[in-house]
């Protein structure tokens, strides 16, 4: 890549952002090296990554913290150096941090994507993790929990301050040693205890001198009395630093054990941050993951460093049918943003970076060559024109068919004419060469160029005549006016004037202009139809969804209506079978009492005497005499057990 070019693009100020979204000083390490890569296949894995990156996010943010660059003192440690308590203690802080972000990251990713398996990367070393938290902490001290032997020798330390303090404290309040003293308070010089003595007192206190003031009026002297206690005191000390020693370098030859491990484990720190600061980026933008292919195509994209309140979106293609894109339109309109818009997205995603568009599909370009603004070399005593050349010379010597070439105002600083004939030819040989070229530019001739050359399309800015402002909307497809003589009618130039101006354009460029006004006129109608046209689509898509919605509330009552009914009729049904099931049962009960009734009765007659139940009967078993027989008289027939009727 270019590395002119892509300063001129700004791709500089991307990677600033870029840096600023890094959590650990290993990720923005990386960030600023960053450049952008030519291989289809490497780009397409970058952007995956900020993808995956993306989905975490959406999740939950991972966790750096303590995740600082240890390497200089993991290697250090691995020559079997000694690491001090604020060296062993960032190392115990990474343990922790690595621990931690290894495991987010193998929760929320995707097993065997690029973040999971670069998670396998961090070290989980609980057991040096755990010595390093009791040993020392983050002001660099060692602690007493470090070894049972410095808790020892800590304790006796103290109990020996204790009791200076305590001697010194009798002394200064003793009456017979106030009147020596300058303060009634212990200093400290040379590591002892002493106390400010008047000089003139000096034999009255005997002791050590260690030190007197500037004015030689007051002698520090430590008193006979605590020189033993201050001995052992001094003793006690250096067993503590000789232990505090052994402590640090017992720590340190274990974090030496590690060393490569912890080394790659930055490492691995210092990609996932990297890729999830191109996630954080491309969240902070509303930025879409843009795919490779061989043309170009943004829709609605917004240049990433101009504010998004003020910024118009544009769509662009280039590619395919037309391999070169000639911008027209009047200054101020927003050309040069287009091209920096163009070749800034091109240099993110070949980065792996989302670029903020509703779509967009680039091409992975071997080279991005970008010839924008207006310069004058005052060393080299270059024009602008000039300047201009010798930037697009440079660029003839680079490009291939897997090129991109930027040019604004192409052929401007020079004569118009001969300007225009350069800037066609310049065209031509990018088209011939199969390098896709975007320009800018004011001239009719590359308008008319571009509007019958097969291969190469036209596009504008907008300009509004009425407000004299650029709307900075691009139209593809159509040539843009240059609105010279309109802009200087209404800012007051005489008619007169103007038309005079128009008489003396060639005829050519006149019926251009002419055409052009033509065509202005009939886009501004027919997006003004278009709008009614939307309009009124939305009126009918809102009338739509209300009866849409007024059916549904229908077909909802009535299927509410249908299930009441339904549940009604189940009602019903079920009483009726309930009604026929109880009458059912009282039939049933009435004809067994029917047949319980029949069959007493049918026992009664058995039962009963004949005398009672037929005149003349005769006892049981014996036929009654024929005289006793009348007419009507009901009898048992015994030889049927039956009874009958005479």
């Amino acid at each position: 890549m270019d590395s002119r070019s892509i300063k001129l693009l700004e791709l500089n100020k991307i990677v600033d952002s870029l840096q600023q979204c890094c959590a650990t000083s290993m990720g923005a390490e990386i960030a600023a090296g960053i450049v952008p890569h030519t291989e289809k296949d490497v780009v397409a894995q970058l952007l995956q990554q900020t993808a995956e990156a993306v989905a975490v996010l959406d999740k939950e943010s991972p966790p750096f913290s303590g995740l600082t660059d240890v390497r200089d003192d993991v290697v250090r440690a691995g020559k079997q150096g000694v690491l001090d308590a604020r060296q062993l203690h960032r190392v115990g802080a990474f343990l922790v941090g690595s621990k931690r972000l290894r495991r987010h990251i193998v929760r929320h990713g995707e097993k065997d994507s690029f973040l999971w398996l670069a998670a396998q990367g961090l070290v989980e070393l609980d057991d040096l993790a755990q010595s390093l938290a009791e040993a020392v902490d983050n002001d660099g001290n060692v602690l007493d929990s470090a070894s049972s032997e410095l808790k020892s020798i800590r304790r006796r330390l103290e109990s020996g301050r204790a009791k200076l303090r305590d001697k010194l404290d009798s002394m200064i309040k003793s009456p017979a040693m106030q009147k020596h003293l300058q303060e009634p308070l212990v200093t400290q010089r040379s590591g002892r205890f002493c106390l400010p003595v008047k000089s003139e007192s000096k034999a009255q206190v005997p002791g050590v001198v260690h030190d007197q003031s500037a004015s030689g009026a007051t002698l520090f002297i430590e008193p006979m009395a605590v020189v033993d206690i201050n001995n052992d005191i001094a003793r006690m000390e250096r067993e503590e630093e000789q232990e505090i020693l052994r402590v640090l370098s017992d720590l340190s030859l274990q974090v030496g054990s590690h060393a490569q491990e912890l080394v790659d484990a930055v490492q691995s720190a210092a990609d996932i941050d990297l890729v999830f600061a191109r996630g954080k980026l491309a969240l902070s933008m509303d930025a879409v993951l843009p795919e490779t292919g061989d043309s170009l195509f943004i829709d609605k994209g917004r240049h990433p460093l101009l504010p998004q309140k003020e910024v118009v979106p544009i769509t662009v293609s280039l590619g395919g049918d037309f391999t070169a894109l000639v911008i027209t339109g009047p200054n101020t309109g927003g050309k040069t943003v287009t091209l920096k818009t163009i070749g800034l997205f091109c240099l993110m995603a070949q980065c792996g970076m989302w670029v903020p568009a509703r779509q967009c599909t680039v091409p992975v370009y071997k080279g991005i060559f970008a010839d924008i603004g207006d310069e004058q070399s005052i060393e080299q005593s270059l024009s602008t024109f000039s300047s201009h050349m010798t930037s697009i010379v440079s660029i003839l010597k680079e490009v291939d068919n897997q090129s991109l070439v930027l040019l604004d105002e192409l052929g401007a600083g020079t004569d118009p004419v001969e300007g225009a004939a350069l800037a066609t030819s310049l065209l031509d040989y990018f088209r011939e060469k199969g390098v896709q070229v975007v320009a800018t530019t004011h001239y009719s001739e590359l308008k008319e160029y571009a509007w019958t050359e097969p291969g190469v399309q036209n596009a504008s800015v907008e300009f509004d005549v009425e407000t004299l402002r650029p709307t900075y909307r691009l139209l593809m497809g159509t040539p843009g006016k240059s609105n010279a003589f309109e802009i200087a009618r209404r800012l007051g130039l005489s008619e007169e004037v103007v038309q005079g101006a128009r008489r003396r354009m060639h005829g050519d460029s006149r019926r251009l202009e002419d055409m052009l006004a033509s065509l202005e006129a009939k886009r501004v109608e027919t997006e003004k139809q278009l709008a009614v046209a939307r309009e009124k689509k939305l009126e009918t898509e809102k009338l739509l969804a209300t009866y849409n919605k007024r059916l549904e509330q229908l077909r909802s009552e009535r299927e509410k209506l249908l299930e009441r009914g339904r549940q009604k009729a189940n009602e019903v049904v079920v009483k009726a079978r309930r009604d026929a099931e109880q009458l059912l049962t009282e039939l049933r009960q009435a004809a067994a009492d029917a047949n319980v009734a029949d069959l007493e009765r049918q026992m009664r007659d058995k039962l009963k005497p004949a005398s009672s139940s037929t005149p003349g009967a005769k006892a049981p078993g014996q036929a009654p005499d024929r005289d006793d027989l009348k007419p009507g008289q009901r009898v048992r027939v015994l030889s049927l057990d039956k009874p009958g009727t005479v």
